[in-house]
């Protein structure tokens, strides 16, 4: 297990095996994947709400839904799932049939799908637990304080929001401005298939972080980074497969990378209680 899921998991006073358990039968329902990766244990482990409720903005069909299912959350997600449709690139295809198959099963399951825009989405007030965003504020096209603050006001007093996005200081980042080269994504691609764009529009850094419980009036649990290397369908050779084993069990890149480094940076914050 990552160390950091392990932190996770021990601060909130969670039993390692019975999340091992909820991960192991969340791939069997599934049925597409041998495991739940490190990245994706990691949000189980923030977001999960054992008798209490979750909301998810953007959060698509992510196999940690399951498992925060499966340790007793009821799940709620708000996305407009851009990728249900099939469109001529044949990777989206794919992605649109693996979307497909996990709304079948969240339906049988009961987490429940809002498929409204994240901007003009309409949350009840003091009534979740946790309102998470992994992966998501990256690719919103204006500031995210509308949608914060929506979220925000939607926890119950004590509740927890908790957020994750690309570290853009990562250190992949800083070699490939040193060599000249862009931080954004592709930009032959984006020319050509960027309207709408779906890709990220602006990725933040650890500092960025720090400073958003404040500008919510939340008080801050933690904000940390991860090197937990984000799921990828491109092809691994032996060399990658093993690094990445490394890192997913033992948190590799976290031992030797500063924390403003690392890939991903996370946030925990809780509103007051009243």
């Amino acid at each position: 297990m990552h160390p950091t899921v392990e932190r996770i998991l021990n601060k909130r006073g969670m039993a390692r095996a019975a999340f091992e358990s909820a991960c192991a039968e969340a791939c069997r329902m599934l049925g597409d994947q041998q495991d739940i990766s490190a990245r994706m244990q990691v949000s189980a482990a923030l977001a999960s709400a054992p008798g209490g409720r979750l909301c998810d903005v953007g959060g698509s069909i992510s196999a940690y839904l399951v498992v925060c299912h499966v340790l007793g959350t009821e799940v709620t997600v708000v996305d407009t799932l851009p990728y249900a449709e099939p469109r001529e690139k044949e990777r989206i295809q794919e992605i649109a049939e693996e979307v497909r198959r996990r709304l079948e099963l969240f339906d049988r399951i009961g987490i429940r799908i809002d498929r409204s825009d994240a901007y003009e989405m309409s949350l009840p007030a003091d009534h979740f637990d946790a309102a998470v965003a992994f992966e998501t504020m990256e690719h919103f096209p204006h500031s995210p304080k509308p949608v914060l603050d929506k979220m925000a006001k939607s926890l119950k007093p004590g509740g927890r929001l908790c957020l994750s996005v690309p570290n853009l200081a990562r250190i992949e980042m800083r070699f490939r401005v040193l060599a000249g080269r862009t931080a954004h994504e592709n930009f032959a691609e984006f020319f050509r298939e960027g309207y709408p764009h779906l890709g990220h529009h602006r990725e933040y850094t650890l500092s960025e972080f720090e400073a958003i419980p404040a500008m919510l009036g939340l008080e801050t649990v933690q904000v940390f980074s991860v090197n937990a290397t984000y799921e990828s369908r491109k092809r691994k050779n032996a060399s990658q497969r093993f690094m990445i084993d490394l890192e997913e069990r033992y948190g590799l890149g976290d031992r030797v990378l500063p924390p403003t480094w690392r890939k991903h940076v996370w946030l925990e914050a809780r509103k007051a209680s009243s």
